[in-house]
């Protein structure tokens, strides 16, 4: 293999992993979380509670 395909080689693996971890950055900020209500996290009795609150 020439010194010039490999430089090559070595510059598209490194260009892939740079656009990869862009994309995966970029897609965790679209996530918006639990701001939408619609969250794992929150606990059935927080959720009650919630409900309560909104009815008033």
């Amino acid at each position: 293999m020439t010194p010039e395909v490999q430089t090559l080689l070595a510059l598209l693996v490194v260009a892939v992993a740079a656009v990869w971890l862009v994309v995966r950055a970029m897609g965790k900020r679209k996530q918006s979380g639990c701001g939408g209500g619609e969250c794992g996290a929150i606990s059935p009795e927080v959720r009650k509670l919630q409900a309560r609150l909104k009815h008033r």
